[in-house]
């Protein structure tokens, strides 16, 4: 992929469309001020194939501190990522050696962007590379893991989906210093996202529900208590709580608020586009920007509020 940026409608001019302010955001908490806006598709990136820049089955994202985006590219057993400018790095080829990939679920950026995590399901497995793509540490062990974040202390989560449980790992020393087990109501967790007030969010696939915790494990909150969900996936959370879902099964992007109101449902990016189909990965950039994984459609879309 030569240039990143295929633009909807919008000419050669790339949109600033920050999410609202803090301020408003607490103003639509209190029931005064801002009200749900659109989402809008706004960039489209990559196709179904092997070279740079396209996919098969991509699933779980993340974006670093300057906004590079990384996406575990499952079906092809590699990790892309596509920095803001439009080059694109591959990290992994198919295998079951060190620094080789199959079938990876999740990606996460530790907090320095120095380094990202690979849920391996297909070798139950973690592995750690460094941003230039230098193989750096592995953890055995897991089953079928599938979800990988980061929390505001700069643990790392992983959703350990085939044990029925999500472990927190304290990366500098490889321990494993906590998390979440069936005791927690965990027997299927995927996808996991962690939010700047120490609050952790677990996709459960046997309850089809994301439930949040606080970083003491105590459950605050089912999603499903509000709503029927249909085969949630990754999700992620801003900084004034909102929370971005993937329903893979539903073939649509959630945006809820801190209680678990919709605010705004995503599910046809345009006509020509073409509804959702499968998607199962979500991120947030630092500058405000949204990624969505249109899994089964083998692209990334991102979106902007309007």
């Amino acid at each position: 992929m030569s240039d990143r940026f295929d633009f909807l409608e919008l000419g050669n001019e790339r949109p600033v469309l920050p999410p609202p302010s803090a301020d408003s955001a607490q103003e639509s908490v209190q029931g005064m001020g801002w009200k749900p806006m659109r989402l809008r598709a706004v960039e489209v990136i990559g196709e179904k194939g092997t070279r740079a820049g396209q996919f098969d089955t991509p699933t779980g994202l993340a974006v670093d501190p300057w906004g590079s985006l990384y996406v575990a590219d499952s079906g092809n057993h590699r990790v892309q990522r596509i920095t803001s400018g439009g080059d694109v790095y591959l990290y992994g080829k198919p295998g079951n050696g060190v620094g080789q990939l199959w079938g990876p679920q999740a990606v996460a950026v530790d907090p320095t962007g120095q380094f990202f995590f690979v849920a391996e399901q297909g070798n139950n497995r973690v592995q750690c590379f460094r941003f230039n793509g230098q193989h750096y540490v592995m953890y055995n062990g897991f089953h079928s893991p599938s979800g990988a974040a980061f929390d505001a202390q700069g643990m790392l989560w992983i959703s350990d989906t085939g044990a029925s449980k999500v472990l927190r790992i304290d990366t500098r020393s490889g321990h494993c210093v906590g998390g979440l087990d069936r005791a927690h109501g965990m027997h299927r967790p995927t996808a996991i996202a962690c939010d700047t007030s120490h609050n952790i969010f677990v996709t459960e696939g046997t309850s089809n529900d994301v439930i949040r915790f606080n970083s003491a494990g105590v459950k605050q909150f089912a999603y499903a208590d509000n709503r029927k969900l249909n085969s949630p996936a990754q999700m992620a959370v801003d900084a004034m709580g909102r929370c971005y879902l993937a329903e893979s099964g539903a073939d649509r992007l959630h945006v809820l608020d801190m209680n678990g109101n919709s605010i705004v449902t995503f599910d046809r990016p345009s006509t020509r586009l073409g509804p959702l189909n499968g998607p199962s990965g979500v991120a947030l950039g630092p500058g405000g920007e949204i990624y969505l994984a249109d899994t089964l459609n083998h692209r990334v879309l991102r979106l902007a509020w309007e």
